[in-house]
């Protein structure tokens, strides 16, 4: 692919993902996508021949930078436990973790492109590492697993209603405070 269509795929992603943390993703049409993102309407579709393609190109944006900031919190991860652990959080609200997932999540897994499932995979792997990492060092009780901490940052970390946000500021960064200190103490339903 040349280059300056690489750049103007990677512009229309972008785009998208930005949109999906603002906008409902089932109130959004292609034509939307594209006029925001500057491009004409058949190259968005030259290059992404349904919502389906666009949704899958933008989850794997998503896990490739999830992915890299997950690699570098494992790496310093001892170093300094307690403040990888919230900037690892707070990177990852700041990328629309819970405006992202639910939009681009499939109704089964099993239907994500093949590689897809493979960042998916490297994805978990890496958040079970950095559990790990939070139990060593008390930031996550030993009865918290992998999928109930993602879950449970995706829900804290959804784009509150306008109404709700405008009733606190820094609503995200509150939750998420709220969210980690109950990952130290574990969770027992009620």
């Amino acid at each position: 692919m040349r280059t300056d269509a690489l750049v103007r795929r990677q512009k229309i992603i972008m785009t998208a993902c930005e949109l999906y943390r603002s906008k409902h993703h089932d109130s959004l049409t292609m034509e939307n996508i594209a006029e925001k993102a500057g491009v004409g309407i058949a190259t968005l579709y030259r290059n992404f021949p349904d919502r389906f393609s666009l949704d899958m190109a933008c989850a794997q944006f998503l896990f490739e930078g999830v992915i890299g900031l997950e690699e570098e919190a494992v790496a310093a991860f001892d170093n300094n436990p307690r403040e990888v652990w919230i900037s690892f959080n707070k990177a990852l609200i700041d990328k629309g973790l819970g405006s992202l997932v639910p939009a681009l999540a499939p109704r089964s897994l099993d239907e994500l492109p093949p590689e897809v499932s493979v960042l998916r995979e490297k994805t978990k792997v890496l958040t079970e590492a950095l559990i790990e990492h939070g139990k060593k060092h008390k930031l996550v009780h030993a009865d918290i697993d992998a999928r109930t901490y993602i879950v449970g940052l995706i829900t804290v970390s959804r784009t509150p209603l306008p109404a709700l946000a405008a009733v606190t500021e820094n609503l995200s960064t509150t939750l998420l405070g709220i969210f980690l200190a109950g990952l130290e103490h574990g969770g027992q339903p009620v």
